[in-house]
């Protein structure tokens, strides 16, 4: 298996083709390895990063790809090692591989070996690995040479929805929910201040933007925070997989969610939610959540994927238990070598401050 390093938008740009070909027939990748939402966060990740795209033959199309970050480890203004990540850290909710079945497993060994031979790293972090070849990367490290950890897993509940919403709410959601649901549905569609705005390619600037007002006034995130959010936004609404939903009050934003559709795999996935909270009596956050289930089983789609953590109100919607995995190897002997040179330079840099 030939493996070649990606490191620019580029070259990238130019693996789409090979890109979607894999992802549509691998039944373990997701929206967050997906070309699209990788494209918009290569655009704007403060961390450099690369592609192993793998192929059989010099002139065969690319059958696999592994999205890598790397980041270097620095101690008083000193790097002393380099760290690698899986390409999508700390934005994507679930990181892993895209690969064609047939050539799954001379892939993934492929991709370990290069990662071990030809990259320099002291310190390799697997978070969020929501993929089961996991496992078999991680025993292709040898003992001898490498200590892997692995850490407590993070739920990740989903919904295996019905053919009907009414069957959903009859058979998923307790009592208080249903009502809950029942009521906000009816008001903000029975109510003329009420209406419901999907972004759609004449809109989505200002509905991005009232989207991120909503989010401004509880989370506060930073200007660099919503600059990621908005390219990613971009590239995923172009590539036909964001749903982006506000509640407006005449002409005053009530509530808005985003979320992640994957059509070929059937699955919808909220990726964020926003309201005002002097709205809270009408339970906004939770009405558009239920919105959110009514359209995707309206729509077709299998799963509505609650993504990362373990928040109370995913399983008001009866969503079933699931867990991604974290791991880190490390090579032996680098640990204290690093301590060495942080406790050298750290006297050093003491002794002239005091000369």
């Amino acid at each position: 298996m030939q493996i070649t390093p990606i490191h620019t938008l580029h070259e990238f740009d130019k693996l789409r083709p090979d890109w979607d070909a894999a992802y549509a027939a691998d039944a373990h990748a997701q929206v967050f390895v997906s070309w699209a939402w990788l494209r918009g966060w290569f655009e704007v990740t403060p961390h450099a990063w690369l592609v192993l795209a793998a192929r059989p033959g010099p002139k065969a199309p690319y059958v696999a790809f592994f999205p890598v970050s790397v980041r270097s480890v620095r101690r008083y203004g000193v790097s002393v090692s380099r760290e690698l990540y899986m390409g999508g850290n700390p934005g994507a909710d679930y990181t892993g591989f895209v690969c064609l079945p047939e050539y799954e497993e001379g892939a993934v060994s492929a991709f370990a070996a290069f990662v071990q031979r030809r990259l320099k790293w002291g310190r390799f972090h697997l978070k969020d690995v929501l993929d089961p070849r996991l496992d078999f990367f991680l025993n292709r490290f040898s003992p001898r040479d490498y200590d892997v950890r692995c850490s407590d897993n993070l739920p990740c509940p989903y919904i295996p929805l019905p053919e009907s919403w009414d069957r959903f709410a009859q058979d998923f959601m307790g009592r208080w929910t249903r009502r809950d649901i029942h009521r906000f549905l009816r008001r903000v569609e029975n109510c003329n201040g009420f209406r419901l705005v999907h972004a759609q390619a004449d809109n989505l600037e200002s509905q991005m933007e009232a989207f991120f007002q909503l989010l401004q006034l509880r989370w506060r995130p930073g200007e660099q925070a919503l600059s990621r959010d908005r390219t990613i936004f971009r590239r995923c609404f172009e590539n036909g997989s964001l749903w982006l939903s506000v509640l407006w009050d005449k002409m005053e934003p009530v509530a808005g969610l985003v979320a992640f559709m994957d059509r070929q795999k059937k699955t919808f996935a909220p990726y964020m939610a926003a309201y005002d909270e002097k709205y809270s009596g009408m339970s906004p956050g939770k009405g558009m959540c239920g919105y959110g289930v009514r359209y995707a089983i309206q729509n077709g789609f299998q799963v509505f994927d609650f993504l990362r953590g373990d928040e109370k109100y995913k399983h008001l919607f009866g969503a079933v238990e699931r867990f991604n995995r974290d791991a880190v190897i490390q090579r032996k002997g680098l640990r204290m070598i690093a301590r060495r040179l942080v406790k050298g330079w750290g006297h050093a840099l003491k002794g002239l401050a005091g000369t």
